[in-house]
């Protein structure tokens, strides 16, 4: 039974391990093997200290808003004019999001389980399942995320324990065997993975109770340890250059795992941790974008949230091959998340800073 209208902070911190944790559990992980090789886990723990700095502005941006919508604080600050181009940003980046997301979900499902399948039927299926949950508000997102959660995680573990046989730690090391270039370009792309902790300003002004330090802090070392683990794991089963080539290597390291004597393959869990993460971070965008307006009428947010799925059904799949795809995610989609999120919050900041507009003499203060 649902008590309250509103997410409670456990229900948030599910929320952004499905929505933030699949971007650097699966997303991120082909970009960064790629970048950095055998260096790839130590660019995330080279961008452990961006990232706490990242955290603490968080923190700060927060603690200033308090639990206030970015959109309505920056308008009752600066103006109208600033809070509706930082709406459109947003909006779009949202919507690239959802696109970003659907695409590599669909064509996971292609390449591994449903190749014969038509790639509508996929979209349209995952795609009804995310408009329905965005329509119905984040707080059905967030019970959705509690209840979708557990299991993935004890899926998580198992994974990690039952190929433990096949791990060769050694393979980790040397670091640095080419120099300072190949760990200090994967931190483009570990930075831009963390760095979607961003997502958690967002949450908060829905939350029943605002989010302490302490949740900060837990939140960012999971998220920490959800990139890092898969690129051990991968590294270790594979070595640093057949884990590269890889498509997806966070699956690839499923398909080795069995179960028992009788059961040599257990890669179909894999379908309920991917697509549990894709369709809570896909809804999330999707009502997040909406939510920017704040529409007076349902009807007016729902049509809002029609046309942003209907434009994603030829997005999702049709108009760019994987290939063309996957030079964007490593040319341009992370590099320029990571710009994207650190110059929003950098300026958030800096506007935390400042004092307001005066408006009948008297300056307004967050």
């Amino acid at each position: 039974m649902i008590k309250s209208p509103k997410p409670s902070i456990s229900q948030a911190i599910m929320m952004v391990m499905l929505t933030v944790g699949i971007t650097n559990h699966v997303f991120v992980i082909p970009a960064l093997m790629q970048a950095a090789k055998r260096d790839a886990w130590f660019s995330v723990i080279l961008s452990i200290l961006p990232f706490g700095i990242f955290t603490c502005l968080l923190i700060f941006i927060t603690n200033r808003t308090r639990s206030k919508s970015l959109h309505s604080w920056i308008s009752s600050r600066f103006g109208a004019f600033p809070s509706y181009l930082f709406r459109a940003v947003l909006t779009i980046y949202f919507f690239t999001i959802a696109w970003f997301t659907l695409f590599d979900t669909i064509t996971w499902t292609k390449n591994t389980f449903l190749p014969y399948t038509p790639t509508w039927a996929t979209l349209i299926v995952l795609l009804g399942l995310c408009l329905a949950g965005a329509t119905l508000g984040i707080k059905t997102i967030a019970v959705a995320s509690g209840l979708l959660l557990p299991l993935v995680v004890v899926l998580g573990f198992y994974v990690g324990i039952a190929n433990v046989e096949f791990k060769d730690y050694s393979l980790l090391f040397p670091i640095l065997e080419f120099g300072w270039g190949p760990p200090v370009k994967g931190m483009v792309y570990a930075c831009s993975g963390l760095f979607e902790f961003f997502l958690i300003l967002f949450i908060q002004p829905h939350l029943e109770k605002p989010l302490k330090k302490k949740h900060f802090v837990l939140l960012a070392v999971i998220i920490t340890g959800l990139t890092i683990g898969p690129l051990t794991g991968a590294i270790s089963e594979f070595n640093p250059y057949e884990a590269s080539l890889q498509r997806y290597p966070a699956y690839e390291e499923w398909r080795i795992a069995g179960f028992g004597k009788y059961i040599s393959q257990t890669d179909f869990f894999s379908i309920y941790q991917w697509l549990s993460g894709s369709a809570i971070r896909i809804s999330f965008a999707l009502f997040a974008a909406a939510d920017l307006w704040e529409f007076k009428k349902s009807k007016s947010r729902f049509i809002l949230l029609l046309v942003m799925a209907i434009t994603l059904i030829p997005l999702g799949n049709y108009v760019f091959n994987d290939v063309q795809f996957q030079f964007m995610i490593f040319h341009y989609i992370f590099p320029g998340n990571l710009m994207l999120m650190s110059g929003l919050t950098l300026l958030l900041a800096i506007a935390a800073l400042l004092p307001g507009r005066k408006k009948g003499g008297s300056t307004h203060e967050t």
